[in-house]
């Protein structure tokens, strides 16, 4: 390949990376037939006012006629390629080659402005330039691998040092010029940077959140697959309680000749012994109806106060030696999965967990404290208990189904309550407090109030 093909070749390259690094639609919503329009006329009018009114005048010393036919060029590839793009949403590579020209143009006009007004005003005027030029350089990304804005700016500055008024203007432009550059270039490759810093954060967030989902789905899964195990056990249920009902029949039939009872106040109780084993069939039914729907819900917004409320009143009846402490600041509202239902199902497994201990050694005082994560803003809420703590082996393995140290416990509790925490996209921790005892913290998602 011969040298002009291969710089031919590394011209075109570096332009495309060029256009890459645009952000098409910022320059075609500032690039409108309007906004030229109001350009071109405010443009006019000042021009006016510093070439004829009284003051102004004397200090900016600017011909009018010459300077709008400086800003002519600039105005009129605008507005050409605001009509050419107006509706569109791309831009084609002969549009960057009409923005390059286009700046550049506007620019010269800027600079033309500092080489044709008197001093002090041209310093002014440069300033401005300056100004404009490092915005320019932000916008477009200008950078010393896609110089292509700064040569515009180069050229600008070079072809309005040639109409300057004298050699103190010149003497500006020996410092405009390569200020101009820098500042582009400065600016461009700092933007150019941030542009990438996002890009890798945005891909790190999603990345995160895939990892996030992917976690959920499984936790949901094996919630699904504990659940599904669990409600397997409801034909055996309903085959005890058919064989309860038989027998509450049979005692109809037999119990009378057998038991000092009248026949009514034995009628009575067997008519009781059915309507409990109804009813528990209900709740079996209903069990299993709840659980296969709240698995699969979407995250609800749960007010939080009712449910630890609700908790406390049914739990201080169960444990009326337990002091049950509550404390919420605010009013936070969670989000989980299965609305009210999982959120009540999560706390009272936890503080039922709380109040029993290990079994053999129960808690005297149980604190649920609620409120906002400070840094995360997420709810956080901390059970804390004065029992027996967890065993150091258990804290330092993971929760397991039917893993217990109590006696008669099945180990669902905390089970169950973990998987629906994660399942809705919260964590749950646990520690042993220096102060003894037992420490639950809760991590959920919380509704934006």
């Amino acid at each position: 390949m011969s040298l002009p093909s291969r710089w031919r070749d590394t011209v075109v390259q570096a332009f495309k990376r060029w256009v890459r690094a645009q952000d098409a639609r910022e320059v075609l919503g500032a690039a409108t037939v309007e906004a030229w329009l109001t350009l071109g006329s405010t443009v006019t009018v000042l021009l006016a006012l510093a070439a004829w009114v009284p003051g102004a005048r004397d200090f900016f010393d600017l011909p009018f006629v010459p300077s709008l036919l400086y800003f002519a060029p600039a105005f009129a590839l605008g507005l050409g390629f605001a009509v050419l793009h107006r509706g569109r949403q791309q831009m084609e590579w002969w549009s960057w080659l009409l923005i390059l020209m286009g700046t550049a143009s506007l620019q010269f006009f800027m600079a033309t402005l500092a080489a044709r007004a008197a001093m002090p005003a041209a310093v002014v005027f440069a300033a401005l330039f300056l100004l404009v030029t490092s915005f320019h350089g932000r916008l477009h990304r200008v950078t010393l691998g896609q110089p292509f804005l700064a040569l515009g700016t180069a050229v600008a500055v070079g072809l309005a040092a040639l109409v300057s008024r004298s050699e103190e203007h010149l003497a500006l432009f020996a410092v405009l010029g390569p200020a101009a550059v820098v500042g582009e270039l400065h600016l461009g490759t700092f933007a150019l940077k941030h542009d990438r810093t996002l890009a890798e954060a945005e891909q790190l967030r999603a990345t995160v959140q895939a990892q996030i989902l992917d976690a959920q789905e499984r936790d949901v899964s094996r919630l699904s697959q504990t659940l599904v195990r669990i409600l397997g056990y409801n034909h055996d249920i309903n085959n005890a309680l058919m064989s309860a009902t038989t027998a509450a029949d049979m005692l109809a039939l037999m119990g009378v000749q057998r038991n000092n009872l009248a026949r009514a106040d034995f009628a009575d109780v067997v008519r009781d012994l059915n309507d409990s084993l109804a009813r528990i069939r209900e709740m079996v039914m209903e069990i299993r109806q709840k659980g296969r729907l709240s698995v699969g819900s979407e995250p609800e917004s749960v007010e939080l106060v009712p449910v630890l409320e609700a908790v406390r009143s049914s739990l201080r009846w169960r444990f009326p030696e337990v002091e049950i402490a509550l404390e919420v600041e605010g009013s936070p509202h969670a989000t989980v999965r299965g609305g009210v239902t999982t959120m009540r199902r999560v706390m009272e497994n936890l503080v039922l967990n709380a109040c029993e201990g290990d079994g053999t050694r129960s808690a005297e005082r149980v604190r649920i404290h609620a409120r906002t994560e400070r840094y995360g803003g997420r709810l956080e809420v901390l059970i804390e208990d004065d029992g027996p703590g967890f065993p150091a082996e258990r804290l330092a393995a993971p929760i397991e189904e039917l893993s217990t140290t109590k006696p008669h416990g099945t180990g669902l509790g905390l089970y169950t309550a973990e998987c629906l925490i994660r399942a809705s996209g919260g964590t749950l921790e646990r520690q042993n407090p220096s102060t003894g005892g037992a420490l639950v913290r809760l991590l959920l998602p919380q509704e934006p109030r």
